[in-house]
């Protein structure tokens, strides 16, 4: 029997020693019994100075804490939990729990302390990070309403009419979406007006580029990764997934997907539920997947470069966004918009002649809204007057324009006077001559004019100046 008492005893102590948590007891009047090394240890005061003292004594000596949870039990003869902050700084939670013998009295309260120091700190940064990424939501969200704003969809051809009734059809379900088209077509502007009218609306879409990114970090882009999941993975991140959570990623260039990806894209159109690079455990989000691509997607299946699984899960509505050769009743509207985009911008007044125009209507635009875009923003900058005409145009444009316009071409916008028109002409002869002659000398002799009247006509045009006299 004193051999089995005497075992049960180091048990006893072995348990309570070993406890990553503070433990001491106190009996019915607060005085205090045993003190274990992690309670010594988070309120820096050996056990020798507490035992067998009264809690409040010791805590007058500041070597405890007050309010205490072992107090409070005693007056109150029912547990109690206390959140508190000691000497030291540490943060602990307190619970003190009264033990009675068998008439009911209170004979003993057993305190645990637990330092959530470090819990804290971790819980702090936790919401600081996700304080950060719902800032980064909510400016995504904002920029993104600004650029839909500033880009009108302008369609008037039947084919564009029908994308975008298919888009804003397709806007007010969950499906994933393929959308189809050329380099430069739109396609992100359709993923934007999906967004818009979409229930997600509130929310941001995430945008990324599939080929604008090294094969080797695709993954962690989109999946995320825990700390030390590679090398250089210094601590967690998530992934763009995680942080279109509620709202829609749109995959750009979805052909470029390297193999690995795609096996894990699949998984979580199927499941809805990622795992980060380096961790055990997956995660739900709720995310809508739009994908975009200009590359034929069957004949990247049929060559086995792209899972036809995916291909079948990516393709569940497929959009398809007309080029801008295909879309002729557009482009006067588009190009007058952009136009009068960029001279906002530039806060200067511009317009078109009517040949610059026709010229650029006929031009075919093999960079499509992209480059009509790049052409538009040139002409409001580089242009030396308020009327932008053929001679202001890219040469490889105007020679590219089926029937292109002559130079000297009588098709003159009825709202130029006579003054205007002269001035067009002579601004045109002399910008061709300045282009192939070197000298203002070179270009009086061939036009037949003095070179003081070739300068001041050179200087009225903004044009030449890097002629020599």
């Amino acid at each position: 029997m004193d051999r089995t008492i005497q075992e049960l005893t180091w048990e006893h102590d072995a348990i309570i020693n070993s406890s990553s948590d503070g433990l001491f007891v106190c009996d019915g009047k607060g005085v205090i019994l045993r003190v274990n090394p992690a309670s010594e240890r988070i309120n820096n005061a050996v056990a020798a100075r507490l035992v067998g003292r009264a809690y409040l004594d010791a805590a007058r000596d500041g070597l405890l804490i007050l309010p205490s949870a072992a107090l409070e039990a005693i007056k109150k003869k029912a547990p109690v939990s206390l959140l508190q902050e000691n000497r030291h700084g540490r943060k602990l939670i307190s619970t003190a729990t009264p033990v009675f013998d068998d008439l009911g009295e209170l004979i003993r309260v057993v305190v645990s302390e637990r330092d959530i120091t470090e819990m804290d700190r971790l819980q702090r940064q936790l919401e600081e990070q996700q304080a950060i990424g719902d800032q980064f939501r909510h400016q995504v969200l904002d920029l993104q309403q600004e650029q839909l704003a500033a880009r009108p969809v302008i369609a008037r051809s039947r084919s564009m009419v029908k994308a975008l009734r298919q888009a804003l059809k397709v806007s007010k379900v969950d499906t994933t979406v393929l959308i189809l088209g050329e380099s430069g077509v739109g396609k992100g502007l359709i993923a934007d007006l999906i967004h818009k009218n979409s229930r997600r609306a509130g929310q941001p879409v995430i945008k990324i580029n599939c080929g604008a990114i090294p094969e080797n970090l695709i993954e962690a882009e989109l999946f995320g990764y825990e700390k030390g999941a590679f090398t250089g993975a210094v601590g967690c991140k998530p992934g763009l997934l995680e942080l279109a959570d509620g709202g829609i990623l749109f995959l750009d260039e979805i052909a470029e997907l390297p193999p690995a990806a795609q096996v894990k894209l699949l998984r979580f159109i199927e499941e809805g539920q990622l795992t980060r690079l380096g961790a055990t455990a997956g995660r739900k989000v709720d995310v809508r997947i739009l994908a975009a691509t200009h590359r034929d997607l069957e004949q990247m299946v049929s060559a086995g470069s792209f899972r036809l699984d995916l291909y079948y899960r990516l393709s569940v509505i497929p959009l398809t966004v007309p080029p801008l050769r295909e879309r002729q009743e557009c482009l006067v509207p588009l190009i007058r918009s952009y136009i009068d985009q960029f001279c906002t911008r530039s806060s200067v007044r511009k317009r078109l002649t009517s040949a610059a125009l026709d010229c650029l209507v006929r031009y075919s635009f093999p960079g499509n809204v992209r480059e009509l875009m790049n052409i538009c923003e040139r002409l409001v900058v580089m242009s030396e007057t308020v009327l932008i005409d053929v001679c202001d145009l890219p040469q490889n444009l105007v020679d590219a324009s089926a029937g292109g316009t002559p130079a000297l071409s009588g098709n003159w916008p009825t709202e130029m006077t006579m003054a205007q028109i002269l001035g067009s002409v002579e601004r045109r002869v002399l910008l061709d001559a300045a282009k192939r002659l070197h000298s203002q000398q070179q270009i009086a002799r061939q036009l037949g004019m003095s070179q003081p009247t070739v300068a001041r006509r050179l200087f009225k045009y903004g044009i030449g100046a890097r002629l020599r006299e």
